[in-house]
């Protein structure tokens, strides 16, 4: 198998580490690197589509947000590689594949790889902000301030009309629903989480009691009511993880 593959980054060093890396992977095949984004702009426009590209972030004349926007077509996967953890929410937006944060290593690069491409497997892995187990969300504020939010401090998510609740046991958060729609997505799918209405999301770690089979009370007495469809996922859970005491057959001794 063949993936062909286009680079793009304004740092040469930053290029050639990520050609290194590439020539580990025997499957990867670079097509071609561009060190100026208007120029990879030019010629990738009119060429064909490939496998992935990889884009950083912060260039000048255009930045790998903008060019992504006006290049996404072009490539089946987008993956962006910069220093900067604030551009996570764009790459949402560009609808990214995979997110490297710069220095990352080529166990790491790897891994990223494997999970567009699993072996033996025809689809790919979507594009998680988890695996370092905390992501960063904007603050309804002018300053565009961001918060790091950790999973295992997480203990709730809510969708409300315009805005989601981030609940944490120390503070919670309030951020715009529209830089969140598909990081909600993911976060549904995440196995430490389990939906348990049309807006609410709990940290299975964070419940601590269950009353009437339909009220979930969390840390810091949060409480949530599990509504319909998912009262019967939420049932099985709870029966799955439920405490079973083992039966004792008494033996006579002759």
């Amino acid at each position: 198998m063949s993936i062909s593959c286009i680079a793009i980054d304004d740092d040469p060093h930053a290029l050639e580490n990520l050609k290194a890396y590439m020539t580990k992977l025997p499957d990867l095949k670079l097509v071609q690197s561009f060190t100026e984004p208007l120029k990879a702009l030019a010629e990738i426009s009119v060429s064909n589509p490939v496998d992935i590209i990889f884009m950083d972030v912060e260039m000048p004349a255009l930045s790998g947000i903008e060019l992504a926007g006006l290049l996404r077509k072009k490539t089946k996967h987008l993956i962006f590689t910069t220093a900067h953890a604030r551009y996570a929410i764009d790459a949402f937006k560009v609808d990214a594949d995979a997110y490297l944060l710069k220095p990352y290593s080529i166990l790491h690069f790897a891994k990223t790889i494997n999970n567009l491409y699993p072996t033996g497997k025809k689809t790919h892995l979507p594009f998680s902000i988890f695996e370092d187990h905390f992501f960063y969300i904007p603050l309804q504020n002018k300053e565009g301030d961001l918060v790091r939010i950790d999973l295992n401090e997480l203990i709730a998510v809510e969708e409300l009309t315009d805005d989601i609740h981030f609940r944490t046991i120390k503070n919670s958060y309030l951020s715009s629903k529209l830089n969140f729609i598909k990081m909600i997505k993911m976060l549904k799918k995440h196995p430490a989480f389990i939906q348990i209405s049309q807006s609410a999301i709990v940290s299975k770690q964070h419940i601590k009691s269950v009353l009437g089979g339909h009220q979930v009370v969390l840390s810091g007495g949060i409480s949530y009511s599990v509504t319909n469809p998912y009262k019967d996922i939420f049932s099985s859970f709870i029966k799955h993880n439920l405490l079973k005491g083992k039966s004792k057959t008494a033996k006579s001794e002759d």
